[in-house]
């Protein structure tokens, strides 16, 4: 971060201070903070990050707070800490004047997001969301990273419900847009697909005549929401009347894929080090965005051969009996887990190939049908199928048999484990933290 004077800080935050000081550091974590910190006291479920202030302070640090809840040295005061966070964002990124690509979609937002940054540090000094950091508090805090010395702003921008990704553009203002796909998430809260393609759209919009919008043309909805945007689109896929194509997709024994592109002017082979069939058209995602820039399609494909992605997305481990487990955990949808389940198929096994899957969340009223549907897909691609949560006898009634657990306390008390050459997926939804399903598989048995 650029190192800003306190009162400037507050200027930008909307807020008054009655103190002197550098900040050089942005944290919503009191534990991170350090001489020079600015933390921003948010409000959570659980704990209001106002009760850490004076720790912060005792460092040497400062404190964004709520009007009449602290006063003194350090202190800048607003209506609201989280306003006020976004307010200094924006305002701050406004000091540079760079290129900044966002990226959003129902599936594949984040490996995207990784690939185009790998893509662009072939030529520039990258500065991108860490993680997926892509919410009102994420973003922010990413653009609070950037520094003088980079040249390009790579960011995700997730969505919840209509009018976020707008919200999130007016903080950060797109110079290029990616759309990855538009699929059902977030039903719960959206309430129908339109609304869902709508709030992707938002992007669009915000990118406006002079914006470059990188596209999937092979998603309907996604060519769909294009339809009127006024500035320069860019479409990739495998279908051939796309921009940039892919053709000729071959995966090896650990789902790691090659395919062949085509485009205006170039013409090659890209070797993924990420597994993952899908990944294919985030790659191509990436290597539009990177011909935009131009980034000769050579440095694209070298870029993409030293990818590593995001922990828990696709991620092969081996436990000590030599069973592969295959750690997609981080997230699960009905389209990310048909992609998931797809992979594995590819993939080298001398054992038995296992899906042990959990929920997906806030699939609305879409969730049972969704959740038997996915169930019967993980019976057509493995021997056995293992299912964990809410809707885990609706997977197995979907799969015609399969183990159910309600939860995964339950399955790790079962002692449930694999053996030499057994090939394993598993995936659910964030919240249900099957990261501990891996931790159990890994220990192998004891």
């Amino acid at each position: 971060m650029r190192a800003l004077k306190l009162r400037q800080v507050a200027e930008f935050a909307g807020g008054t201070t009655s103190s002197s000081g550098c900040v050089q550091h942005v944290t919503i974590d009191s534990r991170t903070a350090k001489a020079g910190s600015l933390f921003v006291a948010l409000e959570g479920e659980n704990v209001d990050g106002h009760e850490f202030v004076p720790d912060v302070l005792k460092l040497g640090g400062y404190a964004l707070v709520r009007e009449g809840t602290y006063s003194g040295p350090g202190i800048i005061e607003v209506e609201c800490p989280l306003e006020g966070l976004q307010n200094l964002a924006k305002a701050y990124l406004e000091q540079f004047s760079i290129p900044v690509v966002a990226v959003t979609g129902s599936n594949g937002k984040t490996s995207t997001k990784d690939m185009i940054a790998q893509i662009l540090r072939s030529k520039f000094s990258v500065h991108n969301t860490s993680g997926n950091y892509n919410n009102e508090i994420g973003l922010p805090l990413t653009i609070l990273g950037l520094d003088d010395h980079h040249d390009v702003l790579v960011v995700e921008m997730g969505m919840r419900g209509l009018g976020q990704i707008s919200h999130l553009a007016s903080i950060c203002p797109p110079t290029v847009g990616v759309i990855t796909n538009i699929g059902p998430v977030h039903l719960e809260l959206l309430g129908s697909m339109g609304n869902i393609a709508k709030a992707k759209g938002e992007l669009l919009e915000a990118l406006g005549q002079e914006g470059v919008a990188v596209l999937n043309g092979d998603d309907p909805s996604v060519r769909g929401q294009a339809r009127s945007f006024p500035g320069t689109a860019v479409y990739y896929g495998l279908d051939p009347t796309n921009d940039v194509v892919a053709s000729g997709i071959d995966v090896d024994v650990d789902g790691r894929p090659t395919f062949h592109v085509e485009g205006p002017d170039i013409e090659g082979d890209v070797k993924l080090a990420v597994a993952g069939v899908h990944n294919v058209w985030n790659a191509c995602a990436a290597i539009s965005v990177g011909l935009e820039f131009d980034i000769p399609f050579d440095s694209c494909a070298e870029a993409l051969e030293d990818l590593a992605l995001s922990a828990m997305r696709l991620e092969v481990q081996r436990n000590p009996e030599g069973a592969v487990i295959v750690n997609d955990a981080y997230n699960a949808s009905p389209a990310s887990v048909r992609a998931a389940l797809d992979t594995i198929t590819h993939m080298k096994c001398e054992g038995e190939r296992i899906a042990i899957l959990g929920d997906m969340l806030e699939l609305g009223t879409m969730s049972p049908q969704a959740h038997a549907e996915v169930g019967a897909y993980a019976r057509e691609c493995c021997d056995k199928v293992v299912f964990i949560g809410t809707y885990s006898e609706v997977m197995q009634e979907g799969a015609g048999e399969g183990e159910v657990f309600a939860t995964v306390d339950e399955f790790i008390e079962s002692g449930f484990s694999v053996g030499s050459g057994d090939l394993v997926l598993v995936k659910a939804s964030r919240g249900l933290k099957f990261e501990r399903v891996v931790e159990q598989l890994m220990k192998g048995r004891n």
